[in-house]
């Protein structure tokens, strides 16, 4: 912004958004951002997406940056507008996920002098001191002056360190007041990132003493999140299982930064993870955990249990996140994975490979040769006109595009999806991980097609989490968008419902449509927003009726139909015994249960006293 000239304060947001390479606004016009849409539809060639409601404009903007890279852009209004945002805004921060929320608010004066007020002006409210628990940051602007110096520190804290959503408030007089480069404040983009301080001494001896117990462990275990997803932090993560042969597993989030069929690649971790790689996972004698902050989903309810007979180490850049382990026996470093894995790496230039890796890699592959992800999923249930959900998404293994973006909701869209797709090429596969919110699938998917149109498009849903956001199939028709969207139909909420079965002696309600809760006929959807209709309801319509309905150039909503009675195995279930007592098995001891000797085989050691006692079985510490 070098031109002195005068302008509003909107077109020096518009100016702004330029300077930062934004090519896509995620948006719902209303009184309260008028001027910003006008600035910006006047001075530049940003394309505006118009959303139908604002929390799907926010998680349009998450499935933008998921893809992209980029920070997302989401612009709302005042009022309903902002507070509409706050799911969005709130899955983001969870999954630490670059948003910039532009939202307007009604005149400076009514934000500065109301603030006792439960409303400013007409439908305004302080919409700034409800965003900022759940935002890096939330500002108000208060001066025209001001724009530059609050969007640039807004900027800079979505995209650095660990990432996340923030919210500029911009009052609407400010929107049309006049001003001009030359008064903006102005705070460089050094100025306005974190001062880093060097490494600290004690970071660089938990480096080097990392290293040395990595390459003495017998039984080395690598466990990699989301925050290995940067270009630089990965190559790292590669070259480090790579030229020293280390098993890994993913987190949820990070299932598509290696190929499922990797060699080295052991699975997924968790509640609802592999059995081969819980138990792999217990078996480890050192684990590495990077760029992941061990959510209880990955972990289970008992953290000191969580790689029992392993050297426990953790790095996160966050330090709130680290503060979970220093008291449970672990080594927490707090440190950027890319950082911390270029040092690491040149510390173990220096030191010998273990002599036994290559019998543990031996050792992980023949737990999964005995352990098939295929097999873990309990009996099959249903009639013959209903499919089972793991069969799905194993035929979509085979036929997806190596550089499919896959979105997922939550149900059979996110527990079959994440623990069943095998990641290839350059896929893209993600969800809504921390708060796992109803509807994020759809916009979450809409938002990715803006990233990167040209790539088959897949939402995996459900029959009740697109209704969360069903206005959304609107953008779909409206931009022509190939989505191929599949409605997992199960007649309800089947993980509502199966745990209203085990706590409530199967007192169902609110959880399928015997019980309070209908859906519409999805063909009758399809039809109004010009979808392609197709029905899979047994295995012989997948060559002949789902291969075709990827295949299309048009957008098509592939209903599955499924058993109500299909649960999403394997899972860590609690069990309860004959006398009531309620007992949790440890994470290597999903349901369905294997027998106890196959899991003391698997283990190398006794079992955890759960394990028995799940089973109804007297416990009896012995010597392994």
């Amino acid at each position: 912004m070098a031109d002195s000239s005068t302008m509003t304060g909107a077109d020096v947001v518009a100016a702004l958004l330029v300077e930062r390479g934004v090519e896509i606004i995620f948006c719902i016009t209303g009184a309260g951002n008028l001027a910003l849409v006008d600035a910006i539809g006047r001075n530049t060639k940003i394309k505006f997406v118009f959303s139908h409601h604002e929390q799907a404009a926010v998680m349009e903007a998450q499935g933008y940056s998921r893809v992209s890279g980029k920070v997302g852009v989401a612009l709302v209004t005042t009022g309903g507008g902002t507070i509409n945002s706050l799911s969005g805004i709130l899955s983001a921060y969870l999954d630490s996920v670059p948003v910039l929320i532009l939202s307007g608010n009604e005149s400076s004066f009514h934000c500065e002098n109301m603030q006792e007020f439960r409303a400013y002006g007409v439908q305004g409210f302080d919409s700034k001191t409800v965003a900022e628990p759940i935002t890096k940051s939330a500002s108000r602007i208060l001066s025209a002056t001001e724009i530059t110096a609050k969007f640039n520190e807004a900027w800079e804290s979505a995209s650095t360190d660990r990432m996340g959503p923030v919210l500029v408030d911009l009052p609407m007089d400010l929107q049309r007041k006049m001003t001009s480069s030359s008064e903006q404040i102005v705070i460089s983009a050094a100025e306005s990132k974190n001062t880093k301080p060097d490494q600290p001494e004690s970071n660089i001896k938990l480096i080097t003493e990392c290293a040395k117990r990595l390459s003495k462990a017998n039984r080395p275990l690598l466990y990699f999140g989301n925050g290995v997803r940067g270009e630089s932090a990965l190559a790292r993560a590669r070259e480090l299982v790579e030229k020293y042969q280390i098993p890994f597993c993913l987190s949820w989030s990070a299932l598509d930064l290696f190929e499922d069929a990797h060699p080295l690649n052991m699975g997924r971790i968790g509640i609802y993870g592999d059995r081969a790689s819980n138990i792999i996972l217990q078996k480890s004698d050192f684990i590495l955990c990077v760029g992941t902050r061990l959510a209880i989903p990955q972990i289970g309810y008992d953290r000191d249990d969580f790689a029992r007979m392993a050297d426990r180490w953790i790095v996160d850049v966050d330090p709130i996140e680290l503060s979970k382990f220093a008291k449970h026996q672990w080594n927490p470093i707090c440190q950027s994975s890319e950082t911390f894995l270029d040092q690491v790496l040149k510390e173990l230039v220096e030191l010998p490979k273990s002599d036994s890796l290559s019998l543990w890699l031996l050792n992980a592959q023949e737990i999964w040769q005995k352990l098939p992800r295929s097999e873990q999923i309990g009996a099959a249930v249903g009639s013959a006109h209903e499919v089972h959900s793991f069969d799905v998404i194993n035929f979509l293994n085979s036929v997806l595009h190596e550089d499919a973006i896959v979105a997922t909701d939550v149900g059979a869209g996110l527990l079959t999806g994440h623990y069943a797709l095998a990641a290839k090429g350059t896929q893209r596969i993600f969800t809504s991980q921390g708060l796992g919110e109803m509807g994020f699938g759809l916009p979450g998917a809409i938002g990715a097609h803006f990233a990167d149109p040209k790539r088959q498009l897949i939402c995996l849903n459900t029959d009740g989490a697109i209704m969360f956001n069903l206005q959304e199939l609107q953008l779909v028709k409206h931009h022509q968008i190939p989505m191929k969207l599949f409605i997992f139909n199960n007649d309800g909420y089947t993980m509502i419902k199966i745990s209203q079965q085990n706590l409530f002696d199967a007192r169902v309600s609110g959880s399928d449509i015997n019980s309070g809760i209908s859906f519409p006929l999805f063909s009758d959807l399809a039809k109004t927003f010009g979808f392609e209709y197709c029905l899979i309801d047994n295995i012989s319509s997948f060559e002949s009726a789902l291969r075709p309905a990827l295949e299309s150039p048009e957008a098509v909503l592939i209903e599955i139909k499924m058993s109500p009675d299909q649960k999403y195995l394997p899972r860590l279930a609690t069990s309860k015994l004959a006398d009531g007592t309620l007992v949790s098995p440890p994470l290597e001891d999903l349901d369905p249960m294997i027998s106890i000797e196959s899991l003391r085989d698997l283990l190398g050691y006794q079992p955890h006293a759960n394990s028995y006692k799940s089973r109804g079985l007297p416990y009896e510490q012995r010597q392994n």
